[in-house]
C-alpha cells in the first residue's frame, strides 16, 4: 500500500527502508556481482496474465525472493514486533481470505505486524506482507485493512519488483551509456585545440560530462522510473479491489481509505516526482474503477485489462 519493495509514501519514512532487496540486488550488480547476474532469469519482454500488459522482466523471481529472504530476517530483527492477537490475528485472517481468491490461492504467505505507529505496509517478493500498526489503527476497518492487503498481493500478481528493478538497471544503462558516448565526444574535440590550451579543454569536457550524467539520470527518473512507479501503484489499487471484492469485502473501503489519507497529507510534493499517486487521485481512480465494474454486474471484479482509466 504504502512501501512494496521500494518507495516511502504515505507522507512518513518507514524502518524497514534501509533493508529493501532491491538495494542489495542494485549495490551487488552495481560492484560487478557476476554471480547474481549469470543466475539470473532473463525473461525479457512478456505479457502478465493479470494485467494484461506487456512489461520488461529481466530477472527471475527467485533472485529477489533470495535477496528478500534476507531483508525480510534483517527488518524482523530490527524493528520491533507485535504479538498482541488483536493485530496479528487480524492481519492473517484478512491476509489469508484475499491470498485464497488470487493467483496464489495454493502459495503459503508470511504475515507480520511491526510495532510502531507508521502508516505503513509493504510487500516483499517470495509473498512476505509486512503492517505497521500504526497502518492498522489508521484504517480501522477490515475492509479498508483488505483493500491495503489486496494492494500488496496486487504488486506480487503485476510482478512489480522485478519489472521495478529491471527498469532501474536500465534506466543506470542508459545513463552510464549515454555519458560515456557523450563524454568521450566532448573529450574528443579536444584533439584539435593547441597544446597549451588541452588541459582546460579537457576539465571543461570532463564537467560537461558530468552535467551530462545528471541531466540523463534526471529524464530517466521522470520520464522511465516514477511514471512506471505511479503505474504499477494504480494497478496494485484495481487488482486488490478485484480480490477484496471476491473475498466478501467493501471495495468502497478503499476509496474510503484514501480519501482519509488524502485528508491527512498536510504537505507532499508534486506528483511527477513521486513514485506514487496523489492520494486524492487514487481515491478517485479506484472509484472509476469500481463504477465501471459495478456496470459489467455478474463480469465484473474479474479482470482489469479492459479499464483504461
Amino acid at each position: 500500500m504504502c512501501n512494496h519493495e521500494h518507495h516511502a509514501h504515505c507522507g512518513e519514512p518507514a524502518p524497514h527502508e534501509k533493508y529493501m532487496p532491491r538495494r542489495k540486488l542494485l549495490k551487488a550488480l552495481a560492484a560487478g556481482g557476476a554471480t547474481v547476474a549469470a543466475s539470473s532469469t532473463l525473461a525479457g519482454c512478456a505479457t502478465n496474465p493479470e494485467t494484461g500488459r506487456k512489461q520488461f522482466v529481466a530477472f527471475g523471481g527467485g533472485d529477489l525472493s533470495n535477496a528478500a529472504a534476507s531483508s525480510w530476517a534483517e527488518i524482523k530483527q530490527n524493528v520491533p514486533t507485535s504479538n498482541d492477537p488483536r493485530y496479528t490475528s487480524r492481519l492473517a485472517n484478512i491476509g489469508g481470505r484475499i491470498s485464497r481468491v488470487s493467483p496464489f490461492a495454493d502459495q503459503s504467505w508470511d504475515y507480520e505486524v511491526f510495532d510502531t505507529d507508521t502508516r505503513n505496509a509493504f510487500v516483499l517478493p517470495g509473498n512476505r506482507v509486512g503492517f505497521y500498526k500504526g497502518m492498522m489503527d489508521f484504517a480501522e476497518s477490515d475492509d479498508a485493512i483488505a483493500g491495503i492487503m489486496g494492494h500488496e498481493v496486487g504488486h506480487v500478481a503485476g510482478k512489480h519488483a522485478q519489472e521495478r528493478i529491471s527498469t532501474q538497471l536500465a534506466g543506470q544503462m542508459i545513463t552510464t551509456g549515454g555519458s560515456i558516448l557523450g563524454g568521450a565526444a566532448l573529450r574528443k574535440r579536444c584533439d584539435t585545440v593547441p597544446t597549451n590550451q588541452r588541459n582546460a579543454c579537457l576539465n571543461t569536457a570532463n564537467q560537461q560530462t558530468q552535467g551530462l550524467y545528471q541531466a540523463l539520470g534526471l529524464g530517466t527518473l521522470l520520464g522511465l522510473t516514477l511514471p512506471y512507479s505511479r503505474k504499477q501503484e494504480l494497478e496494485s489499487d484495481f487488482l486488490g479491489v478485484n480480490y477484496m471484492k471476491r473475498a466478501g469485502y467493501d471495495p468502497q473501503a478503499a476509496v474510503g481509505l484514501w480519501e482519509k489519507m488524502a485528508a491527512a497529507s498536510s504537505s507532499r510534493q508534486p506528483e511527477i516526482l513521486s513514485t506514487h499517486p496523489d492520494p486524492a487521485t487514487r481515491a478517485r481512480k479506484i472509484s472509476e474503477y469500481i463504477a465501471v465494474q459495478e456496470e459489467l454486474g455478474s463480469q465484473g471484479y474479474k479482470s482489469i485489462k479492459s479499464f483504461k482509466g
